[in-house]
Parts: C-alpha cells; sequence; structure tokens
C-alpha cells in the first residue's frame, strides 16, 4: 500500500528541492524529520510538507498526507530522503520536513508550487 496519492512530474519535483534549499539558504524555518514535521502539521504552522517517495516500511509516513488534507496545508512528493535531506542541508536522509517561513523573495515560487500541486490532486 502505498501513500503516494497523486503522480509528481520530475520539474515540480526539482522545484521544490530548489525551493527547499533557498528557504534554507535565506534563514527560513523548517523542521526536519517526522516527529517535527507531524507536530508542525498538527499545530497548523506548516505552510508546505515535503515527503519523500521512497519510505520503507510506508507506515512511517502513511499519516502524513490524510492529516495535511485535513488541515489545509498543501503537500508533495520528492523521489528520494537523500534528495531531501540534501536540498535542507544535512548530512542525512529526511522522510519529510515541513516549511513553516521562508523570505518574501521566494515566494512567487511558493505560490507557483501550490498552483501545481493543486492542479495534480484533481
Amino acid at each position: 500500500m502505498s501513500y503516494v496519492d497523486y503522480d509528481v512530474p520530475d520539474a515540480l519535483k526539482n522545484k521544490v528541492l530548489d525551493f527547499v534549499k533557498n528557504t534554507v539558504k535565506k534563514n527560513g524555518r523548517i523542521k526536519k524529520g517526522m516527529n517535527e514535521c507531524t507536530k508542525s502539521i498538527e499545530r497548523s504552522k506548516a505552510k508546505l510538507v515535503v515527503i519523500a517517495s521512497d519510505i520503507s516500511p510506508a507506515e512511517i509516513v502513511m499519516h502524513l498526507p490524510p492529516i495535511a488534507q485535513e488541515k489545509k496545508i498543501p503537500y508533495v512528493f520528492v523521489n528520494t530522503k537523500a534528495e531531501l535531506g540534501k536540498a535542507a542541508e544535512i548530512h542525512t536522509p529526511c522522510s519529510a520536513l515541513a516549511i513553516l517561513e521562508f523570505d518574501k523573495s521566494i515566494e512567487a515560487d511558493f505560490k507557483e508550487i501550490l498552483k501545481q500541486t493543486s492542479n495534480l490532486r484533481k
């Protein structure tokens, strides 16, 4: 049973990873890892949730999409946890992260990601 509920084009995955990198570089706030990500969603602090598609067992992250939908927080999938960890500038793989704040200079990228992900879920 898979937790990935829609296919994300490679171009969008790359845009999301670049957005994560830019958020980290411009001193935005992110929460890395399953527990921190879950707390950020439950407290409605997250603006975007990024989940790796290669998590095994899937039960580890299976709860994230439903609670993100319940809280009306957008979420997107990327290929691997290694890519996500590298984008977040940590030296370990990262299964999920939540973006809490980002610089106004990359807000256009955020809006574009939201637009594309909402079109994919329809």
